[in-house]
């Protein structure tokens, strides 16, 4: 149980804090938003807002449901298998570079597999269930960590010897940063995107437009989409459309949101002919 301490005692040091520096900023960024699309625009989708907040509720909610099982089972499991020890902190910054690059490496490829694994993509939809671009966008996300098998990307980086609450407080850092791009205020930047992602990238990978589907998956960095063939940049020629190709029955119904995905893809795989189809609709694309 000492991992499992150690993880609850640096929560119990950092997360207050943490919350009182950030949750105030991402309030003030909102409004700040709200404020300047009323002034230019007149009106401003107060419900699209409210309901990415609830959406927000619900994910605390059930993170801390599961809290237990992924830090004081899952990865404390990992971590005492680990292949050895890597000493972190911000004055070893060799490894803690390499700690955000293998991070960053693998939210990539956790994103990625949310978009093509019918499986993930039932919780990972609820992200792209807006059809405005707002930053309370970002506080879309979803009720179901356990099925939506997130936390499981990381676990190789736990297991060659990085402790777990340095992994996944580098994924905290991250996602706050993606907060910050989920917004149609910010021009595009094109030589930015060689590198990191920006507003406009985000634009693209929330856009259910043929030509933009299913690009641009970095979260901080950029560079993976070069890499691997998934960058597309935003096109004056095609205005976006966001949300989902197939939505939500109930648009504005926070549960809804959070589990119709699911229970689809449930319904098509019992009612499927064949054991390969029921297989298909699980691990299959969406």
């Amino acid at each position: 149980m000492e991992f499992y301490l150690s993880v609850s005692e640096l929560l119990g040091m950092t997360a207050n804090p943490l919350i009182l520096i950030f949750v105030p900023i991402f309030l003030f960024t909102a409004l700040a938003e709200a404020l300047l699309i009323l002034h230019r625009q007149g009106t401003y989708p107060w419900k699209n807002a409210g309901v990415s907040i609830s959406m927000a509720v619900g994910h605390f909610i059930t993170q801390i449901a599961t809290h237990g099982v992924v830090f004081g089972i899952i990865a404390m499991s990992v971590y005492e298998i680990r292949l050895t020890t890597i000493p972190i902190s911000f004055r070893h910054w060799p490894s803690l570079i390499a700690l955000f690059l293998l991070a960053d490496l693998a939210f990539y490829v956790e994103h990625r597999c949310s978009h093509r694994i019918g499986l993930l993509w039932a919780s990972h939809s609820v992200h792209h269930s807006s059809e405005k671009m707002l930053v309370t966008t970002a506080f879309r996300l979803s009720w179901t960590p356990i099925l939506s098998g997130v936390f499981l990307f990381y676990l190789p980086i736990v297991w060659i010897g990085y402790d777990p609450a340095w992994v996944y407080g580098m994924v905290s850092a991250s996602l706050t940063y993606q907060f910050f791009v989920h917004t149609e205020l910010v021009p595009r930047v094109g030589w930015l995107e060689w590198v990191i992602n920006t507003p406009s990238a985000h634009r693209v990978h929330h856009a259910s437009n043929a030509e933009y589907l299913d690009k641009n998956y970095g979260g901080v960095l950029l560079v993976w989409d070069h890499l691997f063939g998934s960058y597309q940049a935003e096109r004056p020629s095609i205005p976006i459309r966001y949300g989902l190709l197939h939505p939500r029955s109930a648009p504005n119904n926070p549960l809804v949101i959070a589990y119709e995905g699911l229970w689809l893809m449930l319904k098509a795989g019992l009612g499927a002919g064949s054991m390969r189809e029921r297989l298909a609709r699980l691990w299959g694309p969406p």
